[in-house]
């Protein structure tokens, strides 16, 4: 009886030593998945393709890090920030959007994160912020995308003024700038212009120029035969027309729209560590690599991307635009072109 017991009891005693074990082992390996793997989340208005390349070649690089992005127009973007920032907190670890201007609001707002990236130390000051608080990381262009059945030869637009052309009436379109940072940057541009002003837009609006909410859309309906002519953003041409698709891409001789994309680093990211792993790989080599890869011309000045314009012969004939005038102007001017458009 008594050597019954004391085997009972030795039973019990070694299965609970085993349970303890397993639960400790268990905790252990718990708690050091959950240190190794960190998170990093990036809003942005590039295309899916290319934050999909940017992810991929990042948790390669990467792989404790787990980096997810949301993506739509830049208004789209800076919509849902206000909205989280309402609500107590951006999900955001790094915002990277086509309007340069917003990155002067996040500034006054206090809501970026000092990073002086050493990766960036070959990268001209220009395109850096002073004070480290936001840096570009790629160069947007704009320019005239046409159908190459509809338009062919002398039809092909060299100037801002040959869209007003009689034979584009009605065929012609344009991203709608409430929802585009690059078209709103470009209208800026237009608008700040004495040659163009707000008269131009009215000529534009009488030759039956339409709105679309899509970067990519307007250039999509271009191909397909929709419209003759859109203003398109210069990578997403090249993308369609990597893809056999029925148009070409011209920049204008005169007042080209360069748009400065930054990223930054929100001042309050819980995976300050892992953004800034992020925001050092998107303008490394390795980065730069990929977004050329995408048909997007790299901030990397070592770095080229084929059969695009020079960066300096761009910059000669860049359209201006005057950043800290939109900042205060940018309310009242799409007040102002909904007038007109809609």
């Amino acid at each position: 009886m008594k050597n019954n017991m004391k085997k009972g009891l030795l039973v019990i005693l070694l299965l609970s030593l085993t349970m303890t074990m397993v639960f400790a082992t268990g905790d252990k390996e718990k708690g050091s998945s959950s240190e190794a793997k960190q998170k990093v989340m990036l809003y942005s208005s590039l295309k899916d393709s290319q934050l999909s390349a940017i992810r991929q070649g990042f948790m390669e690089k990467y792989p404790n890090i787990s980096m997810d992005y949301y993506t739509a127009g830049t208004g789209n973007v800076m919509t849902k920030l206000a909205t989280e920032q309402q609500a107590g907190g951006i999900s955001a670890d790094i915002i990277w959007v086509g309007d340069p201007t917003n990155y002067i609001d996040f500034k006054a707002q206090g809501l970026l994160l000092p990073y002086d990236s050493p990766v960036a130390a070959s990268i001209p000051n220009k395109f850096k912020d002073p004070d480290r608080l936001y840096m570009s990381a790629r160069l947007i262009m704009l320019g005239f995308v046409y159908n190459t059945n509809l338009v062919k030869g002398s039809s092909i637009p060299k100037t801002w003024e040959d869209l007003l052309k009689p034979e584009f009436k009605d065929y012609i379109a344009m991203t709608d700038p409430t929802t585009s940072g690059t078209t709103l940057f470009t209208v800026a541009g237009l608008v700040q212009n004495d040659a163009y002003g707000w008269q131009y837009f009215e000529k534009l609006k009488a030759n039956g120029i339409k709105l679309e909410n899509g970067s990519s859309g307007v250039v999509n309906k271009t191909a397909a035969g929709e419209y003759k002519i859109c203003i398109g953003v210069d990578y997403i041409a090249r993308t369609v027309m990597n893809q056999g698709a029925t148009i070409g891409f011209s920049y204008p001789e005169n007042d080209i729209p360069i748009i400065e994309s930054p990223i930054a680093i929100i001042k309050n990211t819980k995976n300050p560590e892992a953004a800034k792993l992020l925001y050092d790989y998107i303008i490394s080599e390795e980065g730069q690599s990929v977004l050329i890869s995408e048909f997007t011309i790299p901030i990397n000045p070592n770095m080229k991307l084929e059969n695009a314009i020079d960066v300096n012969v761009a910059e000669a004939r860049m359209l201006p635009v005057d950043p800290i005038l939109l900042v205060q102007e940018k309310l009242p001017m799409l007040e102002k072109f909904d007038s007109i458009f809609k």
